[in-house]
Formats: C-alpha cells, sequence, structure tokens
C-alpha cells in the first residue's frame, strides 16, 4: 500500500473545493482531479475511497473545525453581548475568506451528501449556536423563541453580510460591520 503525503492530501482536497466552488458535485471526477494535482487515479483512491468518501470527509473536516473555533469563542470570559460579537466577527470573516469552503457547506447542506456526514458532527454547528442562545436566553438578553428560528435569522443576517461585502456593496470595516451586528442584535434581543 503506497503511503498517504499530506500535501497531496491537501491538494486533492483543495482541488475538489475548487471544483464545487465552480461547477457543483457533478463535475467532481476522480480522473479529473487526479490529473490536476499530478498523481496517478489509482494513487487518489488511497486517500479516498470514492467521490462520495472524498466529499463526505472534506464537509466532515469543514464542519468540524469551524464549530470547534466557535465554540472555542463560547467559552470566552466576555459578556454576553460581547462573545456574542465576537462569534459574530468571526463568522463573518470566515465566510469573506473562505468563500470556496463556505460554498461547499452549503452545497452539501442541500444535497444528500449532508446525510452521509456522521449526525453528530451535522448537529455540532446547531449545539454550538443553540448553547450560545440558552446563554443569552438564561440572562434574559435573547428572546424566549424556538432557536431554530433564531438561528435561521442570524444565519442569514450573516451570509448576507458576507455578500454585500462580497459585492462591494458594504465595506469590511469597523462601521458597516457594528450596523450589521447591530440589525442582528436588535432582531433577536430581548
Amino acid at each position: 500500500m503506497k503511503q498517504k503525503d499530506e500535501l497531496k492530501r491537501e491538494a486533492i482536497i483543495n482541488e475538489t473545493i475548487a471544483i464545487v466552488y465552480d461547477k457543483g458535485f457533478t463535475a467532481v471526477k476522480m480522473a479529473r482531479i487526479a490529473k490536476k494535482v499530478d498523481i496517478s487515479p489509482s494513487t487518489l483512491y488511497v486517500y479516498f475511497k470514492s467521490k462520495d468518501d472524498l466529499i463526505q470527509t472534506i464537509a466532515t473536516d469543514l464542519l468540524k473545525k469551524l464549530t470547534d473555533i466557535g465554540q472555542d469563542q463560547l467559552k470566552s470570559e466576555l459578556p454576553y453581548k460581547l462573545k456574542f460579537k465576537a462569534i459574530w466577527i468571526f463568522y463573518i470573516n470566515f465566510g469573506i475568506n473562505n468563500r470556496k469552503e463556505v460554498s461547499f457547506i452549503h452545497q452539501v447542506k442541500q444535497s444528500p451528501y449532508f446525510e452521509m456526514i456522521p449526525k453528530e458532527i451535522r448537529q455540532l454547528k446547531s449545539t454550538f449556536i443553540f448553547d450560545l442562545l440558552d446563554e443569552g436566553k438564561r440572562q434574559g438578553l435573547i428572546k424566549n423563541l424556538d432557536n431554530t428560528i433564531l438561528s435561521v435569522l442570524l444565519e442569514a443576517f450573516m451570509n448576507e453580510t458576507v455578500k454585500l461585502i462580497d459585492t462591494k456593496t458594504l465595506e469590511l470595516n469597523e462601521a458597516d460591520t457594528n450596523t450589521m451586528f447591530a440589525l442582528a442584535w436588535d432582531a433577536i434581543k430581548n
């Protein structure tokens, strides 16, 4: 069995994310990826058993990484609103600086691949966001509404903020970031 090279694995992952970003899942062909990263198709299968395994692995890793970083912010000793804002800014920055990865995650969530991701990973982000919202409710700072409704509202605000920055309608500056955060905060605050 061939030895795995971490740089080759990263190249395979990055090429797959780029293909999905540009053309969607149907354009992901194992032979094409192997050619782009300059390995043989048989070598590619040393790293990933199939296209499904490749996509599921990337999605699982991305979701776990994103949630782990957010959970670290949740442990912060900052007052609730500042902690909430720090998490908000982290996700906005992540969306801006990782467009291809965010697009990959969005596409996975709207496809059958999402069900291939282990359930505990699929639920990580919801659990993290729900914990954050529950903390705000316990402190009387957040409306006592269903967490699913609140989280969808916040995700829509974040996604649209990233789009507005991408299209240069908003600038990535303190004033515009504060405005968008204030609108989101006003929508959920008690």
